[in-house]
């Protein structure tokens, strides 16, 4: 395909985005860093067998995903559990919020209502974590979410639903602990 030939304007349109997704779900920023190179030579090495049935994106998307997925299965339980860090998460996200200038308590009830959502967030599974992060942090439609994991729509909605329901429940019993 003529858009994959020179795959540096692809890396920067996409690196991102992919980065960004992979940190949702590996909750570690080297980890996160070194998939997305992995993603990028992935794609590169494989641009010829790019078929064209989804978007230049979506198709990244599909290979970061798979890779976040074999990195999970490769790792133990116990290494997973000392990677999640809320404070590295927390930082992350204030950063790319627009400065409007928030007083010190504000910005400390939003740093701790996101490291919240984000502890909810750990919690699900991997593929209900993968489809909310998809759909409220990337902003994907389910028909993308659907093409970039490999699952049907009902099963993406399925996830969905499972892991909004969740996330509300975690976070309305913390509220309950306080």
């Amino acid at each position: 395909m003529a858009e994959l030939d020179d795959f540096e304007p692809v890396v920067q349109l996409h690196q991102r985005r992919i980065y960004r997704v992979l940190l949702g779900m590996v909750r570690d920023p080297d980890t996160a860093e070194n998939l997305t190179q992995e993603c990028f030579l992935k794609a590169y090495r494989s641009r010829a067998s790019f078929r064209g049935e989804a978007s230049v994106g979506t198709w990244l998307l599909k290979i970061a995903i798979n890779l976040a997925r074999d990195h999970r299965r490769s790792r133990l339980r116990g290494f997973w559990q000392s990677l999640f860090s809320a404070s590295a998460d927390v930082a992350d996200i204030t950063e790319s919020l627009p400065d409007l200038h928030p007083s010190p308590e504000r910005v400390f009830l939003a740093q701790e209502a996101v490291a919240t959502v984000w502890a909810a967030i750990e919690k699900l599974s991997a593929q209900q974590r993968a489809v909310f992060i998809l759909r409220f942090v990337e902003e994907m439609s389910l028909e993308e979410i659907a093409q970039a994991t490999s699952l049907k729509l009902g099963t993406v909605k399925a996830h969905l639903f499972r892991a909004v329901g969740s996330t509300r429940q975690r976070i309305e019993e913390g509220r309950r602990d306080e």
